[in-house]
């Protein structure tokens, strides 16, 4: 059966809400791939060993992964390139010609629909260009964050995502720096063919990492008018707190009442960033059906999970959109 084209799945059915996918680097992280690396999840797939062995560990266990996310809910999931940037990969692995690191994206697409078969949705996933000096959680791009050459970092990964028909969404996230969300907000379908959405890195007091409020975000759409890419199909927050991110949604929601939302908060766990260890939050205040219930009243359209989120969470909140949509 063919895939409903998404802008036309949310446009029909104003009441239909996608189950997303959970933390995969987090997950691969669980199930023993070290991705501990300046390309992060990216890392299994540098292996030529990976595709020349069908039966290698590593390929095993991110095809269980996707496996088990699908088991639990997800209706809608990503590929792992978050931090597959040209600039990222041709300077941390031995692929450092355009040329292989084309190959290297389709390769990865291609897997990731094969894993997921035909019925469900796909998501090329895009890091921020934060990503590749680790500051998404900081906002702090330097002392002249206007002057950032946007589309040239990113380039290469939409060309090949723009021109691939094994997906379905093009997924910006973790957008941390509001100089960097006015640049994609001003390409045209030249530039991004596909419909596309936007995560927020957002910080747990409702700012935008670099400071910008969600009544400042909304401003640049507004400004922007009927000039907005007519691809831009979601905005939303992840990799954001647990327990503030349904106010965070909300206050999103305020500002722009006419936007579809997504949210994809991490698992309630804190990183202790002098340990290197996730540890359990003591105050986490809500359940995924509390949150999901929140979500929906504030108009997610995709909800899911980002680090630390496992196929249990995903299961939880598969449960709590049946039950409030």
């Amino acid at each position: 059966m063919a895939r409903i084209p998404l802008k036309q799945l949310l446009a029909d059915d104003p009441k239909k809400v996608l189950v997303l996918d959970g933390g995969q680097g987090t997950e691969l992280e669980n199930r023993g791939i070290k991705v501990a690396n300046p390309v992060w999840s990216t890392i299994p797939f540098i292996s030529e060993s990976f595709w020349s062995d069908e039966s290698s560990a590593n390929r095993k266990i991110v095809e269980e992964m996707f496996n088990d996310f699908l088991a639990a809910g997800a209706e809608i999931l990503m590929t792992i390139t978050y931090q597959t940037s040209f600039k990222s990969v041709s300077e941390n692995t031995p692929i450092k010609t355009l040329a292989a690191y084309d190959n290297l994206l389709t390769r990865i697409v291609d897997f990731s629909r094969d894993c997921i078969g035909e019925e469900k949705h796909l998501i090329g996933c895009i890091g921020p260009w934060g990503a590749h000096v680790c500051c998404e959680f900081t906002g702090d791009y330097g002392p002249n964050p206007e002057n950032i050459d946007f589309y040239q970092y990113f380039k290469p990964q939409l060309d090949n995502f723009n021109r691939n028909e094994k997906l379905d969404l093009l997924g910006f996230e973790t957008i941390p720096n509001i100089h960097e969300l006015k640049a994609i907000l001003s390409w045209d379908e030249s530039i991004l063919s596909k419909p596309f959405y936007i995560g927020l890195s957002v910080h747990e007091h409702g700012v935008l990492r670099d400071g910008t409020t969600m009544e400042g975000v909304a401003k640049v759409i507004k400004d922007l008018g009927d000039k907005i890419n007519p691809n831009f199909l979601l905005l939303g927050i992840n990799c954001v707190s647990f327990n503030q991110s349904p106010d965070i949604l909300e206050s999103l929601h305020r500002a722009l009442p006419n936007m579809p939302l997504l949210a994809y908060p991490n698992s309630g766990e804190v990183y202790d960033t002098e340990k290197k260890i996730w540890l359990p939050n003591s105050d986490k205040l809500n359940s995924w059906d509390t949150v999901v219930k929140q979500y929906i009243g504030s108009g997610a359209r995709i909800i899911g999970g980002c680090c630390r989120t496992t196929p249990k969470d995903i299961q939880e909140i598969s449960a709590a959109v049946k039950k409030y949509t």
